[in-house]
């Protein structure tokens, strides 16, 4: 009795996992989506351009990879008030800036970095986690990077989180705004973030 389920478990997950894989090859989405942002990532690191040729680049092909809105909810789900309308937009503009900001100046600082696709899996929630590793970032051959993708209200698929040794971005700003929220109130924080 015991073998027979251990059998129809085996089964059941074999079938939802072929299940998931043919909706992806239907989809094509998540995969067109990773591959968009491998390459629009490469491009980036490998532009020997002008900073406003740079920041436009950044503007019009890396931040669409991104759901600035769907990251912003969360890291605001750490503050117990509501921001109205006009400051969730002026925080999600913020948010954006910052990492835009941060992306460029870590890549900025390294020549012939590249991204290289390691693997792809999915997750409980319907997800997607791609890990990448970062090629010569460091002198010590490279680091692990894991975006994480989810289908947006438009079923797009864009990146949600990013998690870098453990940490994720997520979590590294909701730490940030709960620091800022307790010693300069809301919206100190929305200020000085």
């Amino acid at each position: 009795m015991r073998r027979l389920n251990v059998i129809l478990l085996a089964l059941m997950m074999f079938a939802s996992l072929g299940t998931f894989a043919e909706k992806v090859a239907q989809d094509n989405g998540p995969v067109q989506a990773i591959q968009t942002a491998i390459v629009k990532l490469n491009q980036l690191t490998t532009m020997a351009y002008s900073p406003k040729m740079l920041n436009f680049f950044v503007e019009k092909e890396i931040a669409p990879l991104f759901d600035f809105n769907h990251i912003a909810s969360e890291v605001l789900l750490v503050i117990n008030n509501r921001l109205g309308e006009e400051e969730t937009r002026f925080f999600v503009n913020r948010l954006k800036n910052n990492m835009m900001t941060t992306l460029l100046a870590r890549l900025s600082q390294v020549n012939s970095t590249s991204f290289q696709f390691i693997s792809a899996r999915p997750m409980m929630d319907g997800s997607i986690a791609v890990q990448l590793k970062v090629n010569r970032y460091t002198s010590f051959g490279g680091i692990y990077l894991d975006l994480l993708f989810h289908q947006n209200e438009n079923k797009q698929w864009q990146v949600f989180d990013i998690v870098l040794n453990n940490d994720s971005l997520i979590n590294y700003y909701q730490k940030m705004v709960l620091i800022k929220v307790r010693r300069y109130g809301i919206y100190g924080m929305l200020g000085r973030l």
